[in-house]
């Protein structure tokens, strides 16, 4: 029956429930051996379970928002529908016929609060706490929190009422739950005791807070326990070991006669003393003609029960030992145990845990997609206790994600951090992380010391390790990123390593959870968390051994840079960009060093003039060249000069800075010519040809690309030989020889394809594009445009996908196709804003721009805009020394002469004046405007 209530909660609620709400969470009791049972059987029995659920959540306003399996998950506006719904389901089910499998027998837990939901479904510590007190009752019984009965005190349906059935701690393991029975009159009333952590044999201490973002962690070594009997937990310190095991403890321990007992190591100091810890637990006295391993085992021998023990690393030894013992004489008792390193034992089982997840990137991060990370909820929850006016906002949530990436999702370090949040904006924590450990302190007064800050936890991992190991867990702090077993080799050997010992030394500190193996690729790469890096760094500071190594790292890197470009035209694009990337942290680290106060100039000028940054980063790599650039003197040796020239005419001509991209190939063929270079003379006429076509200088350029051709021709370099055809072809399209262009832009497409650089494919069809548009056909170079868009998509070639995304907005808006265009020129301005592209960002602003200004639905006030946007371009390619090419000066004079028509030339030059002197965040801001 409906209640009054129930009628009014939906006259005014719509939607989900939200706020201080109620959920009714059930399950079948004892459903696995029913299906093993009568599949067939069950199959129907569940079907009209499900109906008869359905029907009473619906009945009373309720939305199910989760079944797994027979369990229901619903949610409620108040709790009076909540328990409306339970008494109908409960009755339902007790009037039905389910004798064909025995009889079903339905648990159900109602409780009250507050939940996140999102697209749907409900998180957050509510959803736990019900799901924690339907655990401890049986079939047919139903369970209330303390929550849950306090609203139902003073509106309870006639003839029920509650029994009291005390406090209950359950397997969340935080604070106890007072706990209610439903009584009424026709549904059975008398059941076991409540299977709780307060009845059931355990030692397990009670926790402060819950466990956040370890639900799949709990999971899989649940599943490692019911497969074998003894689990190590292993990681680094910090990373939530013991939590982690505790709550695996309290999950399996209504499945043991005997209990699960947790067993604490970290305070002995006497490894002898191991079996004595554990037999206190039990109150086991050592006999007089028995050791107390002996003693212990005659105790477990017939139990059935867990240890957890924890905190082995200091004591691994005899730990390991008395472990092997109990395992071999107790066949009913399984172990899990925390380490940071495995205890190396016959049929253990190892689970590495991981720290929480964090978002790969934080750009555009919002509050409900950051709470998706096990990093961030666990931040949130701990910065909220600390301070509760906190909450996560669309604003803060990147700087939060980011805090996370950098505390590498290690729980100490987020709790640590989060404790802070009482006195620092976020946005001051996040500025602050350079000074971890002076911020990661200020931990539980009642944790052991190297509990209470990152510094003592590391230290406590430091000590542990002989000298040879803290020598090399020094010197790998010079590694910025992950690094492989040879860099290691070559960088770290030496007067205090030697090379041979290396691998073992690497073994040891991954067994020892302060080094993270990643075996995803075919070498084996090697990473410091960021914590444990910057401490290990201050150590090698310290020791007066910085300097020697970061020079070798830097001499390293250098050498594998330059072995990179001599590799170039030989090694697929793929495989040649993936080497690259892979040591991409530690050539900037390298470069940083090197180009720094303290550092070698030589070297970062040898690292600035590789191809690496023209291939992969482009804008760093005009940051690092300038400086290097800055930095040459006469003792600069000229041939490195000279390549310093070259690569920045690559990086300048890929961002449409033609001008300087010809005085510095310019420069360079001067010095190459000076020292009879023939090879770097071809790079730099390469360069120099192919500014001079951007800058209408096509007969120059030819003659420059036609003598680089030759060169690379003869001596087999077919990748430079593909970029000299396709820049001619080029040169054949500005001069309106289409046949020209056509045949050598097809022979450079052949030879990239042959030489394995099929990431340049989609650059020689954006030029076929480009002529062909020059040559009056727009169609043919939108249908150019969109294949070599598609290749570009299957490489994620954000390069390409930044020049061609607005050329086929250019080509669309010349044919009048501006609702087609605009989400082209949308989609640029983020590749290019992304890549620093600034001459590509205002040719995209002026595409933005013509769109408007060539559509005459729009308003004045739209035209006018259009006009400042046009004048900041203008300025704007003045300040960066470039100029329209052919495509880009067509539309702008087609927008011009419209905006002139629709404003008067003397009101257009006065707008485009405002223009003028807008910076790049105002114009881009006004071109994506609607």
């Amino acid at each position: 029956m409906e209640s009054a209530a129930s009628s009014a909660a939906a006259a005014i609620h719509h939607g989900l429930p939200s706020g201080n709400i109620a959920f009714l969470f059930t399950d079948i009791e004892g459903s696995t051996v029913r299906w093993e049972r009568d599949t067939a059987a069950m199959t129907q029995a569940v079907r009209r379970h499900d109906h008869l659920m359905r029907a009473a959540i619906q009945a009373h306003n309720g939305h199910v928002f989760k079944t797994i399996g027979d369990a229901f998950c619903a949610v409620f506006w108040n709790i009076q529908d909540g328990l409306g719904a339970t008494l109908d389901a409960q009755r339902a089910l007790a009037a039905e016929d389910f004798s064909a499998v025995d009889g079903i027998r339905v648990r159900m837990a109602l409780h009250v609060g507050v939940s996140d939901e999102r697209d749907g479904d409900y998180f957050g510590p509510t959803l736990n706490r019900v799901a924690r007190l339907l655990a401890i009752g049986y079939g047919g019984q139903v369970l209330l929190s303390s929550s849950a009965a306090g609203l139902l005190a003073s509106a309870m349906p006639r003839d029920v009422t509650l029994r009291d059935l005390g406090e209950h701690r359950l397997k969340d393991l935080t604070a106890p739950e007072h706990v209610s029975q439903l009584l009424v009159p026709d549904l059975p009333a008398d059941f076991p005791k409540l299977k709780s952590l307060s009845v059931l044999d355990n030692n397990l201490p009670l926790q402060l807070t819950g466990l956040v973002g370890r639900d799949n962690d709990v999971i899989e070594i649940k599943a490692l326990l019911g497969a074998g009997r003894l689990v190590t937990l292993i990681g680094s310190g910090g990373v939530g070991k013991t939590r982690c095991g505790l709550q695996v403890a309290a999950e399996v321990l209504d499945g043991l006669a005997d209990g699960v007992w947790l067993v604490d190591l970290a305070p002995l100091t006497n490894p002898s003393l191991v079996p004595n810890v554990i037999a206190s637990i039990f109150d086991v006295q050592e006999q007089p003609d028995q050791t107390m391993l002996s003693s212990l085992i005659t105790h477990l021998k017939n139990k059935q029960l867990m240890l957890l023990i924890d905190n082995c690393e200091h004591l691994i030894h005899e730990a390991s030992k008395t472990v092997e013992a109990i395992l071999r004489d107790c066949p009913k008792v399984s172990i899990l145990a925390t380490s940071r390193e495995i205890l190396g034992i016959g049929g253990e089982a190892v689970y590495r845990m991981p720290s929480l997840s964090v978002p790969d990137t934080t750009k555009g991060l919002t509050a409900e997609h950051a709470m998706t990370f096990g990093a961030v909820g666990l931040f949130v929850a701990r910065a909220h206790a600390a301070n509760a006016k906190f909450e996560l906002t669309d604003e803060i949530a990147p700087t939060v994600g980011e805090i996370c990436r950098r505390l590498d999702g290690i729980p100490l370090a987020l709790e640590l951090a989060a404790a802070r949040v009482r006195v620092l904006s976020v946005t001051s924590l996040a500025q602050r992380l350079d000074e971890r450990f002076k911020i990661l302190t200020g931990g539980s007064r009642t944790a052991l010391p190297r509990q209470q800050t990152m510094r003592a936890l590391i230290d406590w991992s430091y000590d542990l390790l002989s000298e040879r190991e803290q020598t090399i867990f020094r010197f790998f702090s010079i590694f910025a990123g992950a690094f492989t077993f040879d860099f290691a080799m070559t960088v770290c050997s030496g007067d205090k390593i030697e090379d041979i010992e290396i691998l073992d030394l690497l073994t040891s500190l991954t067994d020892k959870s302060l080094l993270n193996a990643d075996h995803s690729s075919d070498d084996v790469r090697y990473r410091m968390l960021e914590s444990t890096k910057q401490y290990a760094h201050e150590k090698l500071v310290e020791h007066g051994e910085y300097e020697a190594i970061v020079r070798r790292h830097a001499e390293t890197y250098m050498t594998f840079a330059e072995g990179l470009d001599r590799e170039w035209d030989t090694t697929p694009d793929v495989v040649w960009i993936s080497c690259a990337e892979a040591e991409i942290d530690n050539l900037r680290a390298a470069l940083d060093w090197a180009l720094g106060l303290r550092g070698e100039v030589e070297i970062g000028q040898s690292l600035a003039a590789t191809r690496i940054w023209e291939e992969l980063a482009r804008a760093e790599g005009r940051r690092y060249l300038r400086t290097a650039l800055e930095l040459v003197t006469p003792q600069t040796p000229r041939a490195l000069f000279g390549h310093l020239e070259i690569a920045a005419s690559k990086i300048d001509s890929s961002f449409g800075q033609f001008k300087s991209a010809l005085a510095s190939a310019d420069r360079a063929i001067e010095i190459f010519q000076e020292l009879g270079d023939e090879k770097g003379l071809a790079e730099a006429r390469l360069c120099a040809g192919r500014a001079l076509l951007f800058s209408a200088r096509i007969a120059e350029g030819e003659e420059m690309l036609q003598s680089a051709l030759g060169w690379f021709r003869g001596v087999h370099d077919r990748k430079a030989t593909a970029t000299a055809l396709a820049s001619l072809g080029y040169a054949r399209a500005l001069q309106d020889d289409m046949p020209g262009a056509r045949s050598l832009l097809k022979e450079a497409a052949a030879l990239y394809e042959a030489s394995g650089a099929v990431a340049r494919l989609p650059a020689v069809i954006s030029l076929l594009a480009e002529a062909e548009f020059r040559a009056g056909d727009a169609e043919a170079a939108i249908e150019a445009a969109g294949r070599g868009l598609a290749a570009a998509r299957s490489m994620n070639s954000r390069r390409n996908l930044a020049n061609l995304l607005p050329n086929m907005a250019a080509y669309l808006t010349s044919l009048g196709r501006y609702e087609d265009a605009e989400p082209y020129a949308r989609e640029a301005l983020g590749f290019a804003r992304e890549e620093q592209a600034e001459t590509n960002v205002a040719f995209i602003v002026q595409h933005l721009a013509a769109i408007v200004a060539l559509q005459g639905a729009h308003t004045a006030e739209d035209h006018a805009r259009a006009a400042r946007l046009l004048g900041f371009v203008d300025a704007r390619l003045v300040a960066l020394d470039a100029s329209r090419e052919y495509t880009e000066q067509r539309e702008y004079e087609a927008a011009l002469e419209a905006l002139r028509r629709a404003l008067g030339a003397q009101s257009l030059a006065d707008l485009m004046a405002e223009g003028n002197i807008w910076d790049e965040e105002r114009a881009v801001a006004e071109a994506l405007r609607h």
